[in-house]
């Protein structure tokens, strides 16, 4: 299911004409759609660790309708490269340089803007290359605008091309009838922070690892933390290093899930730290004892190796009922959901939780939904159990 999009927003037009003037100093983060709120709360944060006050942020979600990107400008004479560097809910920092609306020669238009456009860090660069990211219908593909976009830089500043050991990343990325021109600043992604000798196919990604925990409010404090299903552990350690107060317990179904998080957690130094077993996430009370969570952060299986035959309504009822039993009176459970309508259905049935915020996130091209749900406070004794046969 693609993520919807939004209505053209109506700052579009304040960041083309900071674009144009380059005011203050401006970056562009890349990260997954639908955490944009997430990106621009952090990089406040940073500022702020850094002694600038929040106030001076200029941000803005998804500028010229791009979904998980944020446009930031941070107060004239504050260098923001450093400071976003240290970010943990996106992928790459970009500088934007440029940008344009197309017109009816829509690649000669382009290879004229950037042999006309002064990039200073061209005129040192032992070499460069192009790329492109294309949205939108369009007569052309990302190669010709590569293609353009480089023999008019080449014209103009006689650096040689290297697609593989280039001196300098120049992005010309097109947005239906926009161009916006940017260098990439990072090469390896912010969120390839972590070696991994397990690393299964469907990893979360270390960003919306860092958003569950950040919505779950896990930045201080002490407390333990439980991870059901944990996979390569993503979500374990990024608590690790988010949060030096937290007591981090993970558990998984699959013995070689178990085995994988723990040579995971011996290369990164992190085997003292968290604590992992293997458990049923439907099951959670035979291992834990109750209440002894403040949160529950994780990522259950969308169907692929529990069977297409999943009935996902009794199973997460059947997770909430254990979730419910360790977590103590008011924690969060902070999860994502692929069958969220199913979620829905069980969190009806099982009465223990209110559900706090539900938010849509693609992650590995898929769009589950996020939600955060804090235990009820009150008793349920009166919880109804659900028809069916267990999967």
């Amino acid at each position: 299911m693609p993520l919807p999009d939004s209505p053209p927003p109506r700052h579009s037009q304040d960041v083309r004409a900071a674009l144009q003037t380059h005011r203050g100093a401006q970056l562009l983060f890349t990260t997954n759609p639908g955490l944009e709120d997430v990106v621009i709360d952090e990089f406040a944060r940073c500022l702020a660790a850094a002694g600038i006050a929040a106030e001076q942020l200029e941000a803005r979600p998804r500028p010229f309708r791009l979904a998980g990107h944020v446009w930031v400008c941070a107060p004239a004479g504050v260098d923001p490269d450093p400071i976003a560097r240290q970010m943990r809910s996106i992928h790459h920092v970009l500088r934007p340089l440029h940008g344009f609306e197309l017109g009816s020669e829509p690649l000669a238009q382009i290879h004229a803007e950037l042999r006309q456009l002064a990039i200073p860090e061209m005129t040192t660069a032992a070499s460069f290359r192009v790329t492109t990211r294309r949205r939108g219908r369009h007569e052309f593909t990302s190669l010709d605008v590569q293609r353009e976009a480089g023999a008019a830089l080449q014209a103009r500043y006689a650096r040689p091309v290297d697609l593989e050991h280039f001196a300098l990343h120049v992005r010309v990325d097109v947005i239906d009838q926009f161009c916006l021109v940017s260098l990439q600043l990072t090469e390896a992604g912010l969120s390839r922070r972590f070696a991994r000798a397990y690393r299964p196919r469907a990893a979360l990604k270390t960003p919306v690892a860092y958003a569950m925990l950040h919505l779950a409010d896990l930045h201080t404090g002490g407390g333990a933390l439980l991870d059901p299903f944990c996979g390569s552990g993503t979500i374990l350690v990024e608590a690790a290093t988010l949060n030096p107060d937290l007591e981090l317990f993970g558990s998984d179904l699959f013995p070689e899930a178990v085995a994988g998080v723990l040579a995971n957690l011996a290369e990164l130094g992190l085997s003292e730290r968290i604590h992992v077993r293997q458990a049923d996430a439907r099951e959670l009370s035979k291992h834990y004892p109750e209440h002894r969570f403040r949160a529950i952060v994780t990522n259950p299986p969308y169907g692929v190796i529990l069977g297409q035959k999943l009935d996902f309504r009794r199973f997460y009822y059947r997770f909430l009922v254990e979730a419910a039993k360790v977590l103590a009176p008011g924690g969060l459970l902070v999860m994502l959901a692929w069958k969220h309508g199913e979620l829905v259905r069980a969190l009806r049935e099982h009465g223990g939780f209110a559900q706090r915020h539900v938010r849509v996130v693609e992650t590995g091209d898929l769009y589950p939904r996020l939600f955060v749900l804090q235990r009820q406070t009150a008793a349920f004794a009166s919880v109804s159990t659900p028809t069916g046969e267990d999967p």
